[in-house]
């Protein structure tokens, strides 16, 4: 049973699988990237992975002790490589210790005797318990391989007890007796019975599956019959024949004909269509059809020869006349069609024509797709000689399909409100990609990003949502991901190694995913953190550094050194925080950066003056404007909060708004003067944004009907402010004021959900009489 937190996957480095809690590496394989944190090519696996000084991973010394692999043991000269082994984890067993094996040479103190003795032994008889060796029973294989079976395996088991062999016999004696069979067909068959015992014992399994029948040499059927009458057999859902001869005479016990085999799925000789498994003969049923009423000839499309044609057209290429008489100039290719046993009858309709030739071949759209057409091959299009055809075109619109042309007379409609330039580059953007890529089938996301960023007129993310909205998208993974995490990704690659390894396990250990659970940074922190090492870490490696054990504490302050101000407690922080972790994780010896003083706030909050106050309300015009101008002065609410409210937080019945801080919630109670604020800006966003499914409070033009629905962005926060001043200037200026009316820090902390320390410098800076300190 899997613990809380936990799930059972597989281990990254070992392959293990076990019960994996906040990590992606299983507690033994943690241990021993610490003590070995050299990566290499292992010789006997062939992998690459964390070598110890036997010059082997984890996974091969186990295996070692495991199979008692005696020549890798004692580092034979020669020894072939092994295969990698999938292991389920397996506490307190002996085989998954991965300690350093003792070797020497000659026969000193320092060589295993055990391992020589059994080494000796598998040189003796290199083929003797290897044979078709008992598996665990009630294992299940994960790939099933066809074995090969000689007459050397049947002599291998000569001798071996095996389970089920008594029943068999005598199965296979009453048989010789009814059918009249030699002696010779009796020692031959039990030999092949003893082989299949042997296998299924091998595969440990309670009964022999009858397709691993196919595997044995000879008689086969004969082995069939005698362990199904034995009742150990599990027998196919189709009964099975493995002998091609059908005369009773030559083998009396088989008595049913030879089964004709499938045939697998094969183009048709005419069409060059798929027709699927199953299916009879070497064309498929429109060829056969056609074939019987057309004459043949050659096809002046696709020019071949000796094929049934109507209207001097094969099949393949006679829904194509139309398209032919329209476009002359049309590339002579025909469509790959896999034939499917459903689907409406009657006769193929000719491919359409709906848009009429260009004058100039050379400004013509691409092949445009069918609807439902997938494509075999994907490569990333090149935007650019488009965007280069177009811009020769003569002024006006571009010849759409009808299908297009109605998307782009939708996506105007719903937009009709917005006559921005933004509007103008999304209209751009949606009418070139249905002119050159059509809109009967779905399109690249990719795609619209890389026209997008050829030209700046044009825009991407409003198209996207739009055609995703209907299903003619097809979303490319790599742009969702996360950006910050991609930077950090291309941060890490463009270090050193192993720099770039320690560097990652901090990265890993900030997301909880270290030798201890720790608190989950978000990968925008990282980022930043990131940002002011990668220069300090180039520098570093540029000197000769190759990893950060070799940093010192004179390393450390020379970087810091020649900064001040916040640049310089930001790195220092950040160096603090990737050698505290490292030398927590064990990947450095010290920590070199543990005595960097970080400094501290040196300046203090200052309030606003009291005629730039009176002026805001009326420099914010907007009813947004004004309800963030009241939250940031009246309640000190935080800008990156304010982004945060949702509108379900909001209860005006009872003056309330809910602030979401992670798991922690603050409750303001709102007074008069806010409370007409937000119940003017929730009646303004309903009659401005009727159809808005954004649940944020606070929405611009641009995200209240974005279908991502995304918080309002900070610049438009503050672009409702005077020049020079920010909502974090409100906030402080409201905090001090209430710290000069009373100096309780309890009574800031409640009243504005601030923490002890916070509330204890406003304190000090209204009040600095009461907080400074007595000589002893």
């Amino acid at each position: 049973m899997a613990k809380e937190g936990g799930s059972a996957r597989s281990c990254e480095m070992c392959l293990r699988w076990s019960v994996l809690r906040w990590t992606r590496t299983c507690h033994g394989c943690r241990a021993w990237k610490r003590t070995y944190p050299e990566r290499g090519v292992c010789p006997r696996c062939r992998h690459e992975g964390h070598l110890n000084t036997d010059g082997l991973c984890k996974s091969c010394l186990q295996a070692i002790r495991a199979f008692d692999d005696a020549e890798w043991a004692l580092g034979v000269a020669g020894a072939a490589p092994r295969d990698v082994q999938l292991i389920v984890g397996a506490w307190r067993d002996y085989a998954t210790r991965a300690c350093k094996l003792v070797r020497a040479s000659g026969s000193g103190r320092g060589t295993s005797k055990t391992w020589r003795t059994k080494l000796r032994h598998q040189d003796r008889d290199p083929a003797g318990a290897e044979v078709l060796a008992p598996g665990l029973r009630g294992q299940l294989a994960l790939f099933t391989a066809p074995r090969t079976l000689t007459e050397a395996t049947v002599r291998a088991i000569i001798g071996r007890p095996l389970a089920g062999w008594d029943r068999a016999r005598e199965v296979l004696v009453e048989m010789a007796a009814e059918y009249g069979m030699s002696e010779g067909w009796y020692y031959q068959v039990a030999e092949m019975v003893r082989l299949a015992l042997a296998v299924n014992e091998a595969e440990g399994t309670g009964r022999l599956h009858e397709a691993r029948l196919r595997d044995l040499p000879t008689h086969r059927d004969a082995v069939r019959l005698i362990l199904l009458q034995a009742g150990l057999l599990e027998a196919a859902p189709v009964p099975m024949r493995f002998s091609r001869a059908d005369q009773p005479a030559r083998i009396p016990y088989i008595t049913a004909p030879v089964p004709i085999p499938p045939l697998g799925p094969r183009q048709c000789r005419e069409c060059h269509d798929w027709i699927p498994a199953g299916a009879r003969g070497f064309r498929c049923t429109p060829c056969r059809h056609w074939r019987e009423r057309h004459p043949r000839g050659r096809c002046v499309r696709c020019s071949r020869e000796d094929l049934p044609l109507r209207a001097d057209r094969c099949r393949p290429c006679h829904p194509y006349r139309l398209l032919d008489e329209a476009r002359p100039a049309t590339s002579r290719f025909t469509q790959l069609v896999i034939v499917l046993p459903t689907g409406g009858g009657g006769p193929v309709l000719p491919v359409p024509v709906d848009d009429p030739p260009a004058d100039n071949p050379d400004e013509s759209p691409a092949g445009l797709t069918a609807r439902g057409q997938e494509a075999l091959f994907t490569l990333r299009r090149d935007w650019a000689p488009v965007l280069d055809r177009l811009r020769r075109r003569p002024r006006g619109e571009l010849p759409l399909t009808a299908r297009a042309r109605l998307l782009v007379e939708e996506y105007s409609q719903m937009r009709r409100e917005q006559q921005a330039p933004d509007y103008r580059k999304n209209i751009r953007t949606l009418t070139t990609v249905m002119y050159w890529l059509g809109a009967d089938s779905p399109v690249s996301e990719r795609d619209v990003h890389d026209l997008a960023q050829l030209d700046p007129n044009l825009a991407a993310k409003p198209v996207c949502q739009f055609l995703r909205a209907r299903d003619l998208l097809v979303d490319d993974p790599d742009l969702h991901r996360d950006p910050d995490l991609t930077a950090i990704e291309a941060a890490l690659a463009a270090l050193p190694q192993p720099t770039a390894s320690e560097v990652r396990a901090w990265v890993d250990i900030l997301r909880s995913q270290g030798r201890r659970e720790g608190e989950l940074r978000g990968w925008d922190g990282i980022r930043r953190y990131l940002d002011y090492l990668q220069p300090v870490l180039t520098g570093w490696a540029a000197t000769g550094v190759t990893t950060l054990r070799e940093i010192s504490q004179h390393q450390v302050e020379d970087a810091v050194r020649d900064l001040s101000g916040h640049a310089r407690r930001q790195l220092a922080i950040a160096l603090r925080s990737l050698f505290r972790a490292l030398k927590r994780q064990r990947v450095v010896f010290r920590d070199p950066a543990r005595e960097l003083p970080v400094g501290d706030l040196k300046g203090i909050p200052r309030s606003v003056p009291s005629d730039l106050l009176a002026r805001l309300l009326d420099h914010a015009r907007t009813p947004v404007g004004r309800l963030a101008v009241a939250l940031a002065a009246v309640h000190a609410v935080p800008g990156r909060d304010m982004r945060m409210i949702l509108t379900a937080d909001v209860d005006l019945a009872r003056g309330t708004v809910e602030i979401r801080r992670g798991l922690l919630r603050h409750t303001l109670y709102l007074e008069e003067f806010t409370h007409r604020l937000a119940a003017e800006w929730l009646t303004y966003r309903h009659h401005r944004w009727p159809g808005s499914t954004n649940p944020h409070l606070l929405v611009s033009q641009k995200s209240a009907l974005d279908p991502d629905q995304p918080a309002i962005s900070i610049g438009a926060l503050r672009g409702v402010l005077p020049k020079g001043m920010t909502l974090d200037d409100l906030r402080q200026d409201r905090i001090l004021d209430e710290a000069f009316e009373g100096a309780d820090p309890l009574r800031l902390m409640r009243l504005f959900g601030i923490t002890e320390r916070t509330a204890m410098r406003y304190v000090g800076a209204a009040h600095p009489e009461r907080t400074s300190k007595l000589p002893r």
